[in-house]
């Protein structure tokens, strides 16, 4: 399900799957059952993939975009995220803060369905 994407993203960005897996701290036997879908990732682990290649994890409908917070450091080898490039975007808020009440998370999480049932319609 989620393989082809994983790999598009990959090759996108001109990485082996030894690099992506250097880079994101995943295996790469696990990277490889990810792209070859005999191994579904969870969230955390396909935004790990995703920003190690350079994007940004976010569901979008129209207008409206929920935005996946950056891993936290400590899963680059050297403990700190890449810094800015000159000509990058603006980075927006999460759409949560950490410490968002289970009310604001619920809130969040519809959203994110009513996402989905606008994309599937």
């Amino acid at each position: 399900m989620y393989g082809a994407f994983v790999r598009a993203v990959r090759q996108s960005r001109g990485l082996t799957q030894a690099q992506l897996a250097d880079i994101s701290g995943i295996s790469q036997p696990n990277l490889s059952a990810v792209e070859h879908d005999r191994r579904t990732p969870s969230t955390d682990t396909l935004n790990r993939l995703v920003v190690s290649c350079g994007y940004e994890l976010a569901a979008v409908a129209g207008e409206r975009v929920i935005h996946c917070d950056l891993p936290q450091n400590g899963w680059f080898p050297d403990e700190d995220l890449p810094g800015p490039v000159d000509g990058d975007p603006v980075d927006e808020a999460p759409a949560l803060a950490p410490d968002a009440t289970v009310e604001q998370r619920l809130q969040a999480i519809d959203a994110v369905l009513d996402v989905a049932d606008e994309r599937v319609r």
